[in-house]
């Protein structure tokens, strides 16, 4: 994001880390809206992203911590091994709830006036539509191997998290 960069720009001369996480896997539930119950999860267009489980953004936090001078600069991704769609949300949610959910792509004025309808001021709904147009252009499309690296260990899929989220 923007805000982002700008920190890393501004970090100074001193040494510093930045760590470059893959977009968090718990947003994931929030973008479902009404899609359990309508069988359609309608959204802005969207594009790849690497959802990543807070847990383990979390963790890797905490051993770059530990390891002082282990990354001199920003990290390298630190994201699932995949990038997702919403298409591919749907795919899922079809597939572990047994019931067909598909994707459907609305305008963006048009979902920026549902939220503005129930409440969400305009400000917050540009700033949420923002995070479509970001995934649009790719800015969340980066996964690869170097948080399992980190952590030694698979990343969790984005399709435990869903799983978790429809438990509750």
């Amino acid at each position: 994001m923007a805000d982002h960069a700008a920190t890393e720009r501004q970090a100074g001369e001193g040494p510093f880390t930045a760590l470059r996480n893959g977009f968090y896997a718990g947003t994931v539930p929030l973008l479902l809206g009404e899609a359990l119950e309508t069988g359609e999860l309608a959204a802005p267009a969207d594009g790849p992203v690497s959802w990543t489980a807070h847990a383990h953004l979390a963790e890797a936090a905490a051993l770059i911590l530990a390891d002082e001078g282990r990354f001199d600069g920003p990290t390298p991704p630190l994201t699932a091994p995949v990038a997702l769609d919403l298409g591919d949300v749907a795919a899922l949610l079809t597939d572990l709830t047994g019931r067909p959910v598909r994707r459907v792509v609305i305008p963006d004025e048009a979902w920026v006036a549902t939220l503005t309808g129930h409440g969400v001021p305009a400000a917050q709904a540009e700033l949420l539509l923002g995070m479509f147009l970001a995934a649009r252009r790719g800015e969340f499309a980066a996964a690869g191997p170097e948080l399992e690296a980190l952590l030694g260990r698979p990343a969790t899929p984005l399709r435990a998290v869903l799983a978790e989220a429809l438990e509750r």
